[in-house]
């Protein structure tokens, strides 16, 4: 029995334990070198990220509110000319053109007049026959008046004796014949196609040897120069911040400034609200006004200043209240909800709720919720958390124009801000 568990022992320690001390101490082995190729660990730095925020400085001023609109320049005045008398056309002014300027009186076509001399003629001939007439009835009417008083007798004489009725007659043909007179002058007159006033010809319908028919064919379509319209629409949000009284008479209506974009340079003409509509666009439910400008087709004492022309596309800036002591920000510096997000003394975020008193594209006015001198952070803040810490650029520029460091993130974001590390 001893003999076996020698003889297993023997086995054990010839056979299994060799294997077991060997794999140990590889694994011892690799283990110590492992260690000894790790490299150490070094302390890292903290980085904090602060974002880098664009600033202006808050200051009060005083401002002219102004409401955007638009429109199409149309001419105040424009009038077809109509033939007033039948005919041939005998002439045609050379003014009379798409874009012809004329002054007023100005002869801009003819039509043959000769049936129409024809017509006056005659229309004397019987004038003079009836003045005859006349005049040769009158006589009568006295003589009959003064036989009636040879005659002596007692009874008055009748209207019929005295020839009142005949007289009467007379009369009533040499006025006719007078009026026909004067009727044959203004047809003749008509021949001749007078501009009624200073303006230009936007559309030419007839030309020389064209038949025209009274009071039915058109000759022209022209339209004067001394003023012009343009309609601006207006929501009646906007009419808050307008002078409008309800007379379209007075004389405290707002001033506007007309804007054209010419040849790549926006020119400014001056301009007046002549009035409003007095009724919202039952499509687009806004308010029209039209605002007069004048001289606008004419050239100014400016040489290289264009002149407007009739449908052009204008933009305008209707002049509103004067407001004093309102803060004027950059339309990007109003959060949702009218929130303004300041910068205090400790470069942490405030977040302020502001009164607005108006919105446009690109500015917005405010008159509460700031005091002057106070940062307002312009720059988008994707999680804004009242009291964050902020690295505001160039706090010190009242302009509005913040200028980049070379230490600061020029993509407006963020700015890393090494610190050294804790124990």
């Amino acid at each position: 029995m001893n003999s076996e568990k020698k003889s297993a022992m023997t086995w054990f320690l010839r056979y299994v334990a060799p294997p077991i001390a060997i794999t140990a101490l590889s694994i011892g082995l690799l283990s110590l070198a492992a260690s000894k190729l790790k490299p150490k660990t070094e302390d890292k730095e903290t980085i904090a990220v602060i974002p880098a925020v664009e600033v202006i400085v808050a200051q009060p001023q005083a401002t002219q509110v102004e409401v955007p609109s638009q429109g199409v320049v149309q001419a105040r005045t424009q009038t077809t000319l109509i033939a007033d008398v039948s005919g041939r056309v005998e002439s045609v002014s050379p003014v009379l053109s798409a874009g012809g300027s004329f002054r007023a009186g100005d002869t801009l076509a003819t039509i043959e007049d000769i049936d129409y001399q024809v017509a006056l003629a005659n229309a004397r001939s019987r004038l003079a026959e009836a003045d005859l007439a006349h005049q040769q009835e009158q006589a009568l009417a006295e003589q009959a008046i003064e036989d009636w008083k040879a005659a002596a007798r007692k009874e008055d004489p009748s209207d019929l004796v005295l020839r009142k009725p005949q007289l009467a007659r007379t009369k009533a043909n040499l006025e006719a014949a007078q009026a026909a007179v004067a009727l044959a002058e203004r047809d003749l007159r008509r021949t001749k196609v007078i501009a009624p006033y200073d303006g230009r010809v936007r559309q030419k319908f007839v030309d020389v040897g064209q038949m025209l028919a009274a009071r039915a064919s058109q000759i022209a379509t022209v339209y004067a120069t001394e003023a012009a319209e343009v309609r601006l629409p207006i929501s009646l949000d906007d009419t808050r911040y307008l002078d409008l009284p309800d007379d379209s008479a007075a004389d405290n209506l707002p001033d506007v400034i007309i804007e054209a974009n010419i040849a790549g340079k926006i020119w400014q003409w001056p301009a007046k609200v002549a009035r409003s509509e007095g009724a919202l666009d039952t499509r687009t439910r806004l308010l029209y006004l039209v605002a007069s400008l004048e001289n606008p087709f004419q050239n100014s004492t400016d040489p290289e200043k264009p002149s407007l022309k009739v449908g052009m596309f204008v933009t305008a800036r209707l002049q509103g209240h004067q407001l004093e002591d309102v803060f004027v920000l950059p339309r990007k510096a109003l959060r949702p909800g009218d929130q303004l997000f300041v910068a205090d003394e400790e470069s942490r975020l405030s977040i302020r709720n502001a009164t607005v008193y108006q919105k446009n594209e690109d500015t917005v006015i405010v008159t509460g919720g700031l005091e002057p001198g106070e940062r307002i952070v312009l720059t988008p803040l994707e999680y804004a958390v009242s009291g964050m810490q902020l690295q505001p650029i160039d706090p010190g520029n009242a302009g509005g124009s913040p200028a980049f460091s070379d230490e600061t993130d020029k993509s407006g974001r963020a700015a890393r801000v090494p610190r050294e590390a804790g124990p």
